[in-house]
C-alpha cells in the first residue's frame, strides 16, 4: 500500500508540474528539465504503482483472493465465482500475479494440504448447492478438478456439507474459505480379524422378488449400496471415508471363552445337588457370517460389563441352559460319572442354539465338576470311593481266584501230559519187548535149525554132543587137549562126555587148590 501510495503520488505531482511548466518554469532550459524530470517521475510513479499490485505466492502455498468492493453475494453463498465481494473461489498458484490493486483485493497465503502415508483426508464444502432429500453425504466425485473452488461451485455444481470422496496421500493446493480438510487414519485390517462395512451413503439397494435382505431391520446389501455389505473387507489397508461407512471389526480366530473360579456355571442335580463346573467354550466367527452377526449383535466383541457382547447375549445364556438342563435329569455321581457324554451333548446343544447367529462351535470342554466344595459333596465322593474300592479289592479277589484256576488247570493239564508220555514209552516198551521176543523166537528157532542140520551132518545127538562139548574143553584151556580124554563107561564102551567132564572137574579142583594156597 506504501508503493501504491507513493507511486500515485509521484504521478499527480508530476502531472501537475508538467501541466503549469510554462507558469512555473519562464526559460526554455528550465521547463525543458521541468519535462524531463515530470516523465521520469510518472514512470517511477507507474512502476511503484504497479509493483504494488503484484503478489507473490510461494511454491507450496496458495493465493487466495478477498475483493473489497463489488457486489454482494447471495444469501446461502459465501464464495464469490463472479467478482462478488468477499473471498473468491480461484486460488492463485505460485508465483507472481499482478494487477490486484491493493485497496480493492487483499490476498491470503495458505499452505497446501500435505497428507501422509497412512492417512488419507476427509472433505467437507463450506458453500455449494444443497443436499438431496435424505442425504447426508454429497456424491463420490467424478472429477478430478473437483478440488478447484470455482469449477466446484459453477460447472460441476458442487454439494455443500461432507464429501463421499476422500484424498488420499499426497500434497492439494486447495480454498480453505471453501473446503476444510480433516486428516485421518486408513483402515488397518489386521491378521486374524475381517472389517464388516455399514455404508451410509450410495444407492438404495432393490432387492429381487422373494430375496430376503433384512436382519433385525438391517439391510445386507451387495457392496456399494447403502446397508451391511454382505462382503467382509479381509486383512489390508483401505481408503474409507471413516463417516460414511461404519467399521466394525470382528474377530475371525478361535474364541475360546473360560468360565471357572467365580464365574463357573453352577447347576443343581436331580438328587438335590448343587455344585460349580469349570468349562471352556470354543467358538469362531468365520468372514463370509462375519456380515450377518454384526446384523445381529451389532459389535459382538464389544464390552459389555465384564463380558463381550457375544459372550453376555448369546454365549453365556446357552452355556447355562444347557448345563442346568442337563444337571436336572441326572443325578449328581451320574452327571460325575458321564463326563465325556455330557461334553457331547452340550457340544451338540450350543451348536444348534448358535446356528440362529451363523456362529460356529469347536466344542464344550468340561474342565473340572466342582462337587467336592461342599461338606455334602464331599460325604457322596467319599462313599463312592469306599465303593468303587470294594468293587477293585473284589475284582482283585477275583482275579487271583482266576490265576489260582488257571495254574491248577495248568498244573493238571502238565500231569496229564506226563501220564500220557509214560503211557506212550509204556507201550513203546511193550511192543519193543514184542519185537525182541520174536527176535529171540526167530533166533532160536535159527539156532535150532542149524543144530538140527549139523546133527544130522555127524550122524546123530550123540556126536554132535561130543563135538560141541570139545570145542569147550579147548576155549576153556586155551586149546590144550585135556589130560584125561576117555574113561570107560558102563559096560566097558569109551565114553568120551563122561572123560571130557572128568578131565574139566579135576582141572577146575587144581586151581581152586591153587588160588587157596595163594591167600595170605
Amino acid at each position: 500500500m506504501f508503493a501504491f501510495t507513493v507511486g500515485l503520488l509521484l504521478i499527480i505531482c508530476a502531472g501537475f508540474v508538467a501541466v503549469l511548466h510554462r507558469t512555473l518554469f519562464p526559460e526554455p532550459e528550465q521547463r525543458i528539465a521541468a519535462i524531463a524530470g515530470c516523465l521520469l517521475a510518472i514512470v517511477f510513479g507507474c512502476g511503484m504503482t504497479i509493483w504494488s499490485t503484484a503478489i507473490y505466492v510461494e511454491d507450496n502455498q496458495g493465493g487466495v483472493v478477498v475483493r473489497k468492493f463489488g457486489p454482494d453475494l447471495d444469501a446461502n453463498r459465501i464464495i464469490a465465482t463472479n467478482g462478488e465481494k468477499g473471498p473468491q473461489a480461484k486460488v492463485l498458484p505460485p508465483g507472481w500475479h499482478f494487477f490486484y490493486w491493493p485497496f480493492l483485493y487483499d490476498l491470503e497465503q495458505v499452505d497446501n494440504v500435505d497428507i501422509p502415508k497412512g492417512q488419507l483426508g476427509v472433505i467437507t464444502a463450506r458453500d455449494g448447492q444443497g443436499l438431496p432429500d435424505g442425504e447426508v453425504f454429497a456424491p463420490a466425485w467424478n472429477d478430478d478438478n473437483m478440488l478447484d473452488a470455482q469449477h466446484f461451485l459453477t460447472e460441476a455444481n458442487g454439494f455443500r456439507g461432507p464429501q463421499l470422496a476422500i484424498l488420499s496421500p499426497g500434497q492439494y493446493r486447495y480454498n480453505p474459505r471453501l473446503f476444510q480438510i480433516d486428516l485421518r487414519s486408513v483402515l488397518e485390517v489386521a491378521v486374524g480379524e475381517v472389517a464388516v462395512i455399514k455404508a451410509n451413503a450410495g444407492p438404495i439397494y432393490e432387492p429381487a422378488e422373494g430375496e430376503t435382505i433384512e436382519v433385525n431391520g438391517t439391510p445386507i446389501v451387495p457392496v456399494g449400496y447403502r446397508g451391511i455389505w454382505r462382503e467382509a473387507y479381509t486383512p489390508n489397508a483401505y481408503y474409507l471415508h471413516p463417516d460414511a461407512y461404519v467399521v466394525t471389526k470382528v474377530m475371525t480366530i478361535n474364541r475360546v471363552y473360560e468360565y471357572a473360579a467365580d464365574q463357573a456355571i453352577a447347576v443343581r442335580t436331580k438328587d438335590g445337588f448343587e455344585f460349580p463346573v469349570d468349562i471352556r467354550v470354543s467358538v469362531k466367527i468365520s468372514a463370509q457370517h462375519a456380515p450377518y452377526v454384526v446384523a445381529k449383535l451389532a459389535e459382538p466383541d464389544a464390552k459389555e460389563g465384564n463380558f463381550t457382547v457375544l459372550e453376555q447375549r448369546v454365549i453365556l445364556p446357552l452355556v447355562r441352559a444347557i448345563f442346568r438342563n442337563t444337571a436336572e435329569g441326572r443325578n449328581a455321581l451320574e452327571f460325575v460319572n458321564q463326563r465325556s457324554d455330557i461334553e457331547m451333548l452340550a457340544t451338540q446343544k450350543l451348536r444348534e442354539g448358535l446356528e440362529e447367529y451363523k456362529i460356529e462351535t469347536d466344542g464344550v470342554y468340561v474342565a473340572d465338576i466342582r462337587i467336592g466344595d461342599s461338606e455334602q459333596g464331599r460325604r457322596l465322593l467319599t462313599t463312592q470311593t469306599d465303593r468303587e474300592v470294594a468293587q477293585q479289592e473284589q475284582e482283585t479277589f477275583r482275579e487271583k481266584e482266576r490265576a489260582q484256576m488257571a495254574r491248577s488247570d495248568a498244573v493238571r493239564a502238565e500231569e496229564e501230559a506226563n501220564q500220557q508220555v509214560e503211557q506212550a514209552q509204556a507201550r513203546s516198551r511193550v511192543i519193543i519187548a514184542q519185537e525182541d521176543a520174536k527176535a529171540l523166537v526167530a533166533k532160536a528157532e535159527g539156532e535150532a535149525s542149524a543144530y538140527k542140520k549139523k546133527m544130522e551132518a555127524l550122524g546123530g545127538v550123540d556126536n554132535f554132543i561130543h563135538l560141541e562139548i570139545t570145542k569147550m574143553a579147548m576155549e576153556k584151556w586155551g586149546g590144550t587137549v585135556p589130560r584125561v580124554f576117555t574113561v570107560g563107561g558102563s559096560g566097558g564102551d569109551l565114553d568120551p562126555t563122561a572123560a571130557l567132564i572128568g578131565s574139566m572137574l579135576d582141572r577146575m579142583s587144581k586151581e581152586d587148590d591153587i588160588e587157596e594156597n595163594n591167600k595170605p
